[in-house]
C-alpha cells in the first residue's frame, strides 16, 4: 500500500491536520482542512496556493513537534511502509522508582514532585495537543460526536479526563456528564449503561428493561429540549466488550430533531485502538474519531522545569541543559524492522517514563553527593 510520507509522519507524531492548518494561519498562509486532507492523502495540491511557503511552514512545524531529519527528508514524496512482520522494539520500560527521602532532603524539596502531584489546575502541564484533545472532548458533547482517546500507560489520559471533568463542572453547567460507576470495566453491561444514564438524569425505578429504555429515550430528548448537553465518558475503555461498544453506538444514534442527544468519549490504552479495528465493531469505529496521545517529545525539558518548579525546585540550578536532553534520550527506543532494513527511532517520552528517569537520576545524585546533574550522570543511570 502506497501512502504519502506526510501522512505517515502525521500518524507517527500524532499530529492532527487541524493543528497544521492553525499553524499555517498564524504565518499568514491560507489552506483549508479539505485541501490539506487532499495533499496528505493523495499529494493533490490546489492550483492557486503558495506551495513553496506552505511546504516550508509544514516542515518547520513538524520539526518543532519532534520530527527528526529522516522523517523530514523528502517529506512531500510518496512513501512505501516498511514491512513489520519481523519488527522488534529494543526498549525496556524502567522499573518504577520514587524519589527517596535522602534525595528530597539533599535537594531541599518541600514535597515529592512525582507522588499525588496533581492537586489543582496549575499543577497540570498542557501542550497544544492536550488543549486540542480537551476541545475535541467538549465538541463531542456539543456536536453529539464520538471520540476514542488511546495511548500508552502513563501518557496522561486519566489526567486529561480529570481536567475535562473539572472544566465542565466549572464552565459548562448545561453539560450533563454520564460515567458508569463499575470499577471493573469488563463488567460494564447494557444494564450498567442504563443505570448510569438513569442516575445522571434522575430517572426513577422502572420494573422492566423495556420501560427503562423508553424512559431513558424520553428523558434524554426532554433534557435536550431544555438546553442540556449530554456526554458519556468511560475510562479504561479498552476493557469494554464488543457488545457494549455496539450498544453505545445505538445510544449515540438517538436524536432530537436533527441533533444527536448524546456524545460519547472512550478513553483507554493502546488495546482500545486495536479493539476498534476489529470487524465486529466497525459500525462504531467508522463513526468514531480516534485520537492518539502523543509523547512529550521536544517538550520534555519544559515539562521537567514545570514539574520540579511546582515542588519548589529551580531546575536550571540542578540540571544542565544537556542533562535534560539526556533524560529525553532515556525515553527513546530503537525499532528493528528486519534483515536488510534500517532501524528507526520510537519516542516514548510519556510523563510516567520521564518521572521515573528523573527520580532515578536524582536518587543517584543524592547518593554520591552531586549537586549539579550533568549528561554524563544521567547516562550512568
Amino acid at each position: 500500500m502506497r501512502i504519502t510520507k506526510l501522512s505517515h509522519v502525521f500518524d507517527v507524531l500524532g499530529v492532527k491536520q487541524a493543528q497544521v492548518v492553525k499553524a499555517l494561519a498564524s504565518e499568514g498562509l491560507t489552506l483549508s482542512k479539505a485541501s490539506l486532507s487532499r495533499i496528505t492523502n493523495h499529494a493533490d495540491w490546489p492550483i492557486n496556493c503558495d506551495e513553496i511557503n506552505i511546504k516550508n511552514s509544514i516542515t518547520s512545524y513538524l520539526k518543532s513537534v519532534g520530527a527528526n531529519h529522516e522523517q523530514l527528508n523528502e517529506l512531500f514524496s510518496w512513501y512505501e511502509p516498511k514491512r513489520t512482520n519481523h519488527e522488534q522494539i529494543e526498549f525496556n520500560d524502567p522499573e518504577p522508582e520514587m524519589l527517596n527521602a535522602t534525595a528530597k532532603k539533599f535537594f531541599q524539596l518541600r514535597r515529592d514532585p512525582f507522588e499525588n502531584e496533581i492537586n489543582c489546575e496549575d499543577d497540570l502541564f498542557l501542550v497544544e495537543s492536550h488543549q486540542m484533545i480537551l476541545e475535541d472532548m467538549l465538541i463531542a458533547a456539543t456536536a453529539g460526536s464520538m471520540i476514542a482517546l488511546y495511548g500508552e500507560c502513563g501518557s496522561g489520559k486519566t489526567i486529561l479526563r480529570r481536567m475535562f471533568v473539572h472544566q465542565v463542572q466549572s464552565d459548562h453547567p448545561d453539560l450533563i456528564l454520564i460515567q458508569p460507576a463499575r470499577l471493573d470495566r469488563k463488567k460494564i453491561t447494557a444494564e450498567s449503561i442504563s443505570t448510569a444514564i438513569c442516575r445522571a438524569l434522575q430517572i426513577g425505578y422502572k420494573p422492566s428493561a423495556e420501560e427503562r429504555d423508553a424512559a431513558i429515550e424520553e428523558a434524554l430528548i426532554e433534557s435536550a429540549s431544555n438546553g442540556h448537553l449530554h456526554l458519556m465518558v468511560i475510562d479504561e475503555a479498552h476493557d469494554l466488550k464488543p457488545d457494549v461498544i455496539k450498544l453505545l453506538k445505538r445510544i449515540w444514534e438517538l436524536t432530537h430533531g436533527f441533533k444527536r442527544v448524546m456524545g460519547i468519549v472512550l478513553i483507554g490504552q493502546t488495546e482500545l485502538h486495536k479493539k476498534l479495528s476489529g470487524q465486529n465493531v466497525r459500525e462504531f469505529s467508522w463513526r468514531c474519531n480516534q485520537i492518539k496521545m502523543n509523547p512529550l517529545g521536544v517538550h520534555v525539558p519544559s515539562y521537567i522545569r514545570h514539574k520540579l518548579g511546582r515542588a519548589g525546585l529551580d531546575t536550571d540550578k540542578v540540571f544542565t541543559e544537556d542533562a535534560l536532553s539526556a533524560i529525553r534520550g532515556k525515553c527513546s527506543a530503537k525499532v528493528q524492522h528486519g534483515l536488510g532494513l534500517d532501524e528507526s527511532d520510537l519516542d516514548r517520552s510519556f510523563p510516567l517514563s520521564v518521572n521515573t528517569w528523573l527520580a532515578k537520576t536524582m536518587n543517584l545524585a543524592a547518593q554520591i553527593g552531586e549537586k549539579k546533574i550533568t549528561e554524563s550522570l544521567v547516562l550512568k543511570v
